[in-house]
């Protein structure tokens, strides 16, 4: 829950045009695409300005993150929703969850061994022309600690919940299902 706790409600002031936590001096300018390099990009994308598609793209790769790694820890990670078409009802194969998992684990475990360097460079270099620097580093990076820790952790109950079926070894029922447990 840790995209949606700490990165959405922090992110939609943002996306309306709010500078909500962020320096209101350099933070119309990064809005309407007009700094940091955007100069010569289109005035916004879809009807909305440069900077709330961006955020509103970002935001919605958090919460399908979170959506996904709730699939981690939820019934409905073992068993396709019966709302999905053909697959529904159907047991979901252990390495497609882990897959992502252990990739974007790998990828934050990483990233997030480099901020006791980042952190205070980012907080002594903050300047004006900067929105974000000190509300990413005093808000954002803790938020995406909690993940950094959570995201492995789910992964690795997965896995154990459903190791059978990851090593091979699945036993079947007389119907010829896998049954999972220990």
């Amino acid at each position: 829950m840790a995209p949606i706790l700490g990165f959405v409600p922090l992110h939609l002031p943002w996306i309306f045009g709010i500078p909500f936590l962020a320096n209101a001096e350099s933070f119309d300018a990064w809005y309407h695409g007009r700094s940091n390099g955007t100069e010569s990009l289109p005035d916004g994308l879809l009807g909305m300005p440069a900077g709330a598609f961006y955020l509103t793209v970002l935001v919605l790769l958090a919460i399908l993150g979170s959506v996904l790694s709730l699939g981690l820890v939820r019934p409905w990670g073992l068993v396709y929703p019966l709302w999905i078409p053909v697959l529904g009802g159907r047991r979901v194969p252990a390495w497609f969850p882990l897959t992502p998992t252990v990739l974007g684990s790998a990828l934050m475990v990483g990233y997030a061994l480099t901020l006791p360097i980042q952190i205070p460079r980012a907080i002594a270099s903050a300047s004006t022309d900067d929105p974000f620097t000190i509300t990413g580093a005093l808000i954002g990076l803790p938020v995406f600690l909690a993940w950094t820790i959570a995201l492995p952790t789910a992964g690795w109950s997965y896995f154990r919940r459903t190791r059978s079926r990851c090593a091979g070894t699945e036993q079947k029922d007389g119907t010829g299902d896998a049954i999972v447990g220990p």
